[in-house]
């Protein structure tokens, strides 16, 4: 009895040593961006509805408005290049936090999380901006929101480039045999209860530093950049709830809402190590080929690893619309 006593006060002193290895002092990631860009950005608080995003914005307070949506584990930061040079070219840029992502409102329940709690805050957002309408953006996670406000809101939306995320029916049609969940383990991963936190904020985010760095291309994720994604990661233990959007999954899009009827271009990092090829040819398939450019030199973070060509095609193709 003592010996079991013994070896769970060890387990439980590991896993508490474990979790306090994770903890970071919060980084002004505004200061930071605009010392990077040399462009003046606003912080924001803003009520959506259910939750309160905070959301930061650059550009003239009358231009078009672009909602830039970011990916898992990143947080509006991701955007921040993107950001200045649409504000340049005279839009007003917004990239907010997701629901349960550095400062925006983490709600504890994981049935909070689906996709369409997304779309609801975006369209929230739209609402209280007094905004009928917006140009979207969305990496990742966001481009999956992105792919739905196109899909199933097509009214609130003037035209939508996507980064690295598959048309939501691909999968539906296809089903190819090297489906996304042989290469993302991840996804089934992070289903688990309280062990996919504890293991990302062991070692000082050992093991999500690393598949950052193993997936991209070579100096993209630099300490430097780390640390100011380790400090949100950290905000109010915000992994925990960044990892909800995997356990609350989300209802498909019917079959009769396949057809964009808004512009859509999709950008893809061909080097992507979390769709297989096929995810990409579906996705050329379905929006056809003049609405899909690949980079071959890029991976799945291609907002990071290429940021003037990213930034460049959005003020292009937004403008032409």
């Amino acid at each position: 009895m003592r010996r079991a006593l013994l070896v769970l006060l060890i387990l439980a002193g590991g896993a508490w040593l474990a979790w306090q290895s994770g903890e970071r002092e919060p980084v002004d990631v505004i200061a930071l961006a605009e010392a990077a860009t040399g462009i003046a950005i606003e912080s924001r608080m803003i009520d959506v509805g259910d939750v309160t995003l905070h959301v930061a914005m650059a550009g003239p307070v009358d231009g078009p408005p672009v909602i830039l949506l970011h990916g898992f584990p990143e947080f509006w930061y991701s955007w921040h290049p993107q950001l200045a040079e649409l504000a340049r070219a005279g839009f007003r840029a917004m990239a907010p936090d997701l629901r349960g992502y550095n400062r925006s409102d983490k709600p504890a329940d994981s049935a909070l999380y689906t996709q369409d709690h997304f779309v609801d805050d975006v369209l929230g957002l739209l609402d209280a901006l007094g905004a009928e309408n917006a140009f979207i953006a969305g990496h990742d996670v966001g481009g999956a929101v992105a792919w739905r406000l196109v899909l199933l809101h097509p009214e609130r939306v003037r035209g939508a480039m996507i980064f690295n995320a598959a048309h939501p029916l691909a999968w539906v049609r296809g089903r190819p045999e090297d489906d996304a969940e042989t290469i993302s383990w991840f996804r089934t991963f992070f289903r688990l209860p309280w062990i996919p936190e504890l293991v990302a904020r062991s070692g000082d985010w050992w093991l999500l530093s690393r598949n950052l760095r193993d997936t991209s291309r070579p100096g993209t994720f630099e300490d430097p950049v780390l640390d100011v994604y380790k400090a949100a990661w950290s905000r109010d233990n915000a992994i925990s709830t960044m990892i909800h959007v995997y356990r609350a999954g989300s209802d498909d899009v019917p079959e009769e809402r396949a057809e964009t009827t808004v512009p859509v271009r999709v950008v893809w990092g061909r080097n992507d190590a979390f769709f297989p090829p096929a995810a990409a040819t579906l996705t050329a398939e379905m929006v056809g080929p003049e609405a899909f450019v690949e980079v071959p030199a890029a991976s799945h973070w291609i907002l990071i690893e290429e940021p003037e060509l990213t930034g460049r095609e959005m003020v292009d193709f937004f403008a032409s619309l």
